[in-house]
């Protein structure tokens, strides 16, 4: 029982540098989870980011946009622009 008492300062030492430790375990597993989440929803938006910027990319194709315009009632001019001479 003396052995306990005199000892009493170094097993309350321990057992606050026990609870510290699992505290910290706990804390540490947290944050690896929350980088490990955050991490599949940064790859989630690449791959959305090039998804759309590949559909943009093709619809911005000269022949996707003159489709486009077809639609509209505008067609391609063919012919080439009149040169006006203001000077005469």
């Amino acid at each position: 029982m003396k052995i306990i008492l005199k000892n009493t300062g170094f097993i309350i030492l321990l057992t606050l540098l026990s609870v510290v430790y699992i505290f910290n375990t706990h804390t540490a597993e947290r944050k690896l989870r929350s980088i490990s989440a955050l991490g599949k929803e940064v790859e989630d938006a690449k791959s959305q980011y090039q998804e759309v910027k590949s559909d943009i990319n093709f619809q911005c194709t000269e022949s996707q946009l003159a489709k486009l315009l077809e639609r509209d009632g505008l067609k391609k001019n063919d012919k080439a622009p009149v040169l006006i001479d203001s000077e005469s």
